[in-house]
């Protein structure tokens, strides 16, 4: 440095180009920043052209670009992919990548590589880089540890370990190629026989150059099968220049698909200037897929009136016209259901299939399409609930009323009707299951009979299940309960007759008079209530009740009053009423029957 006037903090590191170029670079780190300084050289002497401080605090090496104008600086903590001029060191553009941080070399021909944790090249100006080399954990760049051999055919790199000792020698081999690695798009899945378009695009860690708008060199696409297991190549693939989705460009092939076997392609790109040469074959699947199906038809349809069922089938791309749709219709006269032939299948996969139904109720249209020779079968139905008329029905017993222990008569009318003249009678005692009483044709009548010993309120049914025409139907009646009540009184002396009406005569010597009631059959729950009436002013007039009371175990019910609350010689008359639970009655309530009395004073003689 005796040639420069300056003064340097440290011994300077130097750079220039591959090439006699006359320009020479110094840089120093001073604390912060480094201090860098451009020279000329000519005829033996060195001109200063530019003297600066930069903001690089850790200053890695240093790499003047081939054509002289420029310098790479590498830095950990100030990582830049700026270009700084030599002649006044200020950024100028930037290079196709950031510089690494450990050291940086610039081959003749311009090309830049730098190490960190491997090696890595690139060229001065455009965007991305040509490729990467890895030294493995934890080895890491020496310092001004990378080197180009003459030609540019080989890169050089040394690497330490942590602490900076045990250097190794790694040589990249071309190391000015990029990488590149075929990819490819087609429509699919791919049925036998389907039309199908095959994409073929590229990746690469270096983009294209300046008016390019694909990649340079050769590709070949080759498509192999069973017709040509050696493969055949594609002539004239359709090219379509780099855009968002296709960067490299693209090319594309169309075709048909096998009827049988497997269908591939195979990509050959030769390689051009930096990019290296690549193939890859990329296997289309061809196998048998089904289709979707959607009906539409309406919810209900009048009985012998027209309707219609529509269909769409649905591929995912363009298909091959094959196969057929078959349709299968189910109803109550089949309940196994009967092929009702084909329906035509438009171009767009659409359908329509007309009926008029016979036959009421649930008529089930099951579609399926075979696939013909190139896709699975498909099935969907839709079901169409067909009107039929209402039956006359009606289920009526023989009284409204019965006794315990007595037999009912029960009797189904059913009227007119296509081809089920079946009626099924049911019995339902209060507080138990419903069970079937009879089932069978009604008579020439329309009716169908039974009999049926009442225990308890019963609620009796009459179902018709339906047939083709007529409609299911069900009816209902109910038969009561009326339990028995029975009365006595207790010691009454005598009786008399009071016009046509037999009296209990009793003495107010006897203190109480005494009345028993007796309900068959009762409920636990059920009560009774007492009702007494005196005769005066031509009428019978409520002299006392009694509350709803519960009965005695043993379904009895004893009332008691004294004979002193009567007036002597009146007329009285007594009975009693059975009510039975509110909830879950198995039984109407029921009155006792009027007992008449009269009281006389003092005792019989």
């Amino acid at each position: 440095m005796r040639q420069d006037s300056g003064t340097w903090a440290a011994p300077p590191t130097l750079a220039t180009t591959p090439t006699p170029s006359g320009v020479l670079a110094a840089a120093v780190q001073t604390g912060d920043t480094s201090a860098f300084v451009t020279y000329r050289a000519e005829g033996g002497a060195l001109t200063r052209q530019a003297a600066k401080a930069l903001p690089l605090p850790d200053l890695g090496d240093l790499a003047v670009t081939a054509d002289g104008l420029h310098l790479a600086v590498s830095s950990s903590q100030n990582a830049s992919i700026g270009r700084y001029r030599t002649s006044d060191l200020a950024v100028d553009g930037f290079f196709a990548t950031a510089v690494p941080a450990r050291s940086v070399a610039v081959a003749p021909d311009g090309t830049i590589a730098g190490g960190n944790h491997g090696l890595e090249t690139f060229p001065e100006t455009g965007v991305g880089y040509y490729n990467e080399y890895e030294f493995g954990y934890p080895l890491s760049s020496a310092a001004h540890g990378v080197a180009w051999a003459p030609d540019e055919s080989r890169l050089y790199g040394v690497a330490v370990d942590a602490s900076g000792g045990t250097p190794t020698l790694h040589i990249a081999r071309t190391p000015e190629n990029a990488s590149v690695r075929p990819y490819g798009s087609a429509t699919g899945p791919l049925a036998p026989g389907e039309a199908y378009s095959f994409r073929a695009g590229f990746d690469s860690p270096l983009s294209l150059g300046a008016g390019e708008s694909m990649i340079p060199g050769t590709v070949r696409i080759t498509r192999y099968d069973d017709a040509d297991p050696d493969g055949v190549l594609i002539p004239d693939p359709t090219t379509t220049p780099a855009n968002a989705a296709d960067w490299f460009g693209a090319y594309h092939v169309a075709g048909t698909a096998p009827l049988t076997g497997k269908l591939s392609f195979r990509v050959d790109y030769s390689g051009s200037g930096h990019y290296g040469p690549a193939a890859q074959t990329f296997d289309m699947p061809v196998a048998k897929y089904a289709p979707t199906m959607a009906l539409t038809a309406a919810s209900t349809a009048g009985r012998a009136a027209p309707t219609t069922v529509t269909g769409r089938l649905t591929w995912p791309h363009a298909h091959v016209r094959t196969g057929a749709v078959h349709v299968v219709k189910t109803d109550l006269a089949h309940p196994s259901g009967y092929s009702v032939g084909t329906v035509p299948l438009a171009a767009d996969g659409s359908f329509a299939f007309h009926d008029t139904p016979q036959v009421g109720g649930a008529n089930t249209y099951a579609f399926t399409y075979d696939g013909g020779t190139s896709y699975l079968p498909v099935t969907a139905s839709a079901k169409v609930q067909v009107s039929r008329a209402t039956p006359s029905l009606s289920v009526t017993t023989d009284a409204k009323s019965y006794h315990s222990g007595a037999t009912v008569k029960v009797t189904a009318h059913l009227g007119t009707t296509y081809n089920s003249r079946l009626v099924t009678l049911y019995d339902q005692p209060a507080g138990k299951p419903r069970a079937q009483l009879k089932s069978g044709k009604v008579d020439a009548h329309g009716n169908l009979v039974a009999y049926y010993k009442v225990t308890r309120n019963t609620v009796f049914s009459a179902a018709f299940a339906g047939d083709y025409r007529y409609a299911p139907r069900t009816a209902t009646t109910t038969a009561t309960l009326t339990p028995t009540v029975r009365t006595a009184m207790q010691y009454p002396l005598a009786t008399t007759r009071i016009g046509s009406t037999t009296y209990q005569v009793f003495y107010k010597s006897e203190v109480n008079m005494g009345f028993d009631l007796q309900v068959t059959p009762h409920q636990s729950g059920g009560c009774t209530t007492v009702y007494l009436e005196h005769y005066y002013s031509g009428a019978w007039h409520q002299a006392t009740s009694q509350s709803c009371v519960p009965w005695y175990g043993d379904g009895w019910y004893g009332y008691t009053r004294a004979l002193k609350l009567f007036a002597s010689n009146d007329h009285y008359r007594i009975r009693g009423h059975y009510t039975p639970p509110t909830k879950d009655a198995q039984t109407t309530g029921a009155w006792s029957q009027w007992t008449y009395l009269t009281i006389r004073p003092g005792s019989p003689s």
